[in-house]
């Protein structure tokens, strides 16, 4: 079994405690036999680095994001097979004002104003008027006693039945960039449009996240499935490498989250 320390130094450009915590419930996983869960909704990075390092944990490491093609995940640990129940609840706010659109931003920050953590809610999804989100089961009566309004908007707050059947896909718009190299600088440029400079004063501004996680290096290599936050500009994924151009450059598919 690796040790604790060996553990986090595979996840050194994330918060030390909250690496410390699954830590300690994979030990308690094995210790009971049973199947213990983060509670909290991780990155898909951390979810690939811990599957890769099973044999070496000695726990099957599975997660369950609620929707098809989520981005944040709960984690689940046990020695054996993966668990048919998450302690997950779907919520569905629905905006009732007639007379004012809320965004993404509206959501996620009033419920954050509750005093609720971003880690304990899972991806956000805007659908006509109302938004998705999976919440940590223990903190669901919390939030539909009290998120009563959004940005003066009265809004109701309801628990998703079945969410696996009845939760909304996440929508993305599909292009195609053509670039000369899979540096991150090549990438921004294409994908917003501007210049090799800018791109460059966008990575040096701090405005770049890759799988989350801030980024100045902007030679680095980005592959098929990475996630590049460009504030401004929205969130993207790079999903496959199509082919190469006759000049030899690279077309690769992205999608853009709405």
């Amino acid at each position: 079994m690796i040790t604790k320390e060996a553990f986090i130094n595979n996840f050194l450009e994330y918060e030390n405690n909250s690496i410390s915590k699954l830590y300690d419930q994979i030990i308690l996983a094995k210790k009971i036999n049973g199947t213990i869960y983060s509670k909290v909704f991780t990155y898909p990075d951390i979810y690939k680095k811990l599957k890769n390092m099973e044999n070496n944990l000695q726990v099957k490491v599975y997660c369950n994001g609620v929707f098809e093609e989520f981005d944040r995940a709960m984690l689940a640990f046990d020695c054996y097979e993966e668990p048919h129940y998450y302690p997950i609840d779907l919520l569905n706010i629905c905006n009732k004002s007639k007379f004012k659109n809320l965004q993404h931003k509206d959501y996620l920050g009033a419920i954050m104003s509750l005093g609720i953590k971003r880690e304990l809610l899972g991806d956000l999804i805007l659908e006509e008027e109302c938004c998705y989100v999976p919440v940590y089961n223990e903190i669901t009566d919390f939030i539909i006693l009290n998120l009563t309004t959004i940005n003066t908007c009265p809004c109701e707050v309801i628990i998703v039945d079945e969410p696996l059947r009845n939760a909304p896909k996440i929508k993305f718009e599909e292009r195609t960039i053509v670039v000369t190299s899979l540096r991150l600088d090549n990438i921004i440029s294409s994908l917003c449009n501007v210049s090799r400079s800018k791109a460059l004063e966008l990575i040096e501004g701090n405005k770049i996240l890759l799988n989350h996680i801030g980024i100045s290096k902007k030679d680095k290599l980005l592959c098929s499935g990475d996630i590049l936050t460009i504030r401004g500009y929205g969130k993207f994924k790079i999903c496959d490498f199509i082919n190469k151009t006759q000049s030899q450059r690279l077309r690769i598919s992205i999608k853009k989250y709405n």
